[in-house]
């Protein structure tokens, strides 16, 4: 068996130690086939929610490649006054700040979600405040779409756009009746923008509760309702897209979704998650690498929230949505763990993807490829301390040999803070194990030292 050691301990005295450390229950297994093959990797969860400043080139190219980021999303959210957007008159400076983001993913050949309802404010606007379609008035919206569609226009900005028309509207970002919003997506569908715009991406509402998966009658059934399936059947190019929170998974979440949609009789689309983790304990990378192996699994994309804020959402603005990190704008930006992480998982996991089966506890998950010299795994626990197993199976499959001895490479990608360096991932050695039956199994030990790493393995045949 292979285990995660803390890197202070010395071989003798992890040999010693080892007759002591409990063993995994059977919930607690995850497995990779590496007779399965699900093609080749799509690095689906290098998305980000903000994170880019609004000065072009702040952030150097190599965080952007290296980490292999190419899903965007942003609107100039959280800028004060005289900067709080369309419905206060003042939606200049939030429009150069969105510009300027779609620009810098487009250098990258990136994927942008233009965030309309930030465009528009609704960060500082309540139920006071004029929103769409008041009183069955949407001359001031009319306008509001005519002028961001040609500015759209004017600026070369519809290759890899994705226009996301409301964020939210079952979390505070909708002050008005589910009537009035759903009017909105029936007046969008016979706006100058489907008129002029042939190639359009939409992105469908936001579509789950914070507590509960998509259930008939429930927050998604917005799905059976005739602007919204029109809005889909109409524009090829829309997205189902999703949140998923602390407590919900892809499987949860897309699986019932896509039941709701076939009984709409609606379209079939692609689904974007576009926000998982979150600033509390799973913001690192044993949890990054968790989601990453579920988002895989569901060959479904997604983007890692970024709820940063500071002073005029400078901090929202910056940093990659937590991947990076400087003390003073003299200073150069430092990446994290989470960066590391990203980055092997862009850069190291080539060849085909592996099938995965995630433990039965919903707590460690792993994500594995079969290159023409090595098999790779990512492995990471839903930020808990105790023991997980990894079983690798098939390996004559990646053309290893079915039993014998085989060195593991194990590396970790630690982490404190979001504000923690981790200039590189730590080498934590090479084990060798006897097998057999054409399978390996390994231990994972997520210690309070070690609560928040993620870990890659590369086997070597001996």
């Amino acid at each position: 068996m292979t285990r995660v050691y803390q890197s202070s301990l010395v071989a003798l005295t992890v040999s010693v130690a080892a007759h002591f450390v409990p063993r995994w229950v059977p919930e607690a297994v995850a497995v990779v086939d590496l007779a399965v093959n699900k093609g080749q990797p799509q690095h689906l969860v290098s998305g980000v929610i903000y994170g880019i400043p609004d000065d072009t080139d702040q952030i150097p190219d190599k965080f952007y490649t290296e980490a292999g980021l190419h899903w965007f999303r942003a609107g100039g959210a959280q800028m004060g006054a005289p900067n709080r957007g369309w419905s206060w008159s003042e939606m200049e400076q939030r429009w150069e700040s969105t510009l300027s983001n779609y620009r810098t993913a487009r250098k990258y050949g990136g994927k942008f979600q233009l965030l309309l309802h930030d465009l528009w404010g609704t960060d500082f606007t309540d139920e006071s405040r004029t929103w769409p379609g008041d009183n069955g008035d949407w001359s001031d919206y009319d306008q509001f779409l005519n002028v961001i569609v040609q500015r759209i226009i004017d600026n070369d900005m519809i290759p890899g756009m994705h226009i996301d028309i409301w964020n939210e509207p079952e979390w505070g970002f909708w002050k008005r009746p589910q009537a009035q919003w759903l009017d909105l997506f029936g007046h969008f569908d016979d706006s100058v923008i489907i008129q002029c715009w042939a190639n359009s991406r939409l992105l469908a509402p936001r579509c789950l509760c914070p507590q509960m998966p998509p259930t008939p009658g429930g927050p998604t059934s917005w799905l059976t309702l005739q602007p919204i399936t029109q809005l889909l059947t109409t524009i090829p190019g829309t997205i189902l897209r999703l949140s998923t929170t602390p407590i919900m998974t892809c499987k949860i979440v897309s699986l019932p979704l896509e039941k709701l949609r076939e009984a709409a009789g609606a379209p079939k689309k692609l689904i974007n998650i576009n926000e998982y983790l979150n600033l509390g304990d799973e913001l690192n990378p044993a949890a990054t690498v968790w989601h990453l192996s579920r988002f895989e699994r569901y060959n479904v994309p997604g983007l890692r929230a970024n709820w940063r804020g500071g002073d005029n959402g400078s901090h929202l603005r910056d940093f990659l949505a937590s991947l990076l990190w400087r003390d003073d704008k003299s200073l150069p930006y430092h990446p994290n763990g989470d960066w590391q992480a990203l980055k092997y998982y862009a850069t190291n996991m080539t060849g085909y993807r592996a099938g995965t089966t995630g433990s039965s506890d919903r707590l460690f998950d792993a994500y594995a490829t079969v290159g023409q010299d090595k098999v790779r795994v990512l492995t990471g626990v839903r930020v808990k301390t105790g023991t997980w197993a990894l079983t690798i199976k098939n390996l004559g499959a990646a053309g290893l040999p079915s039993s014998g001895q085989m060195a593991i490479q194990t590396w970790g990608f630690t982490y404190k803070i979001p504000e923690a360096e981790l200039a590189a991932l730590t080498d934590r050695g090479v084990a060798m194990h006897q097998y057999s039956n054409d399978e390996i199994t390994i231990a994972i030990y997520q210690t309070e030292e070690d609560w928040k790493t993620a870990w890659a393995f590369k086997l070597n045949p001996v």
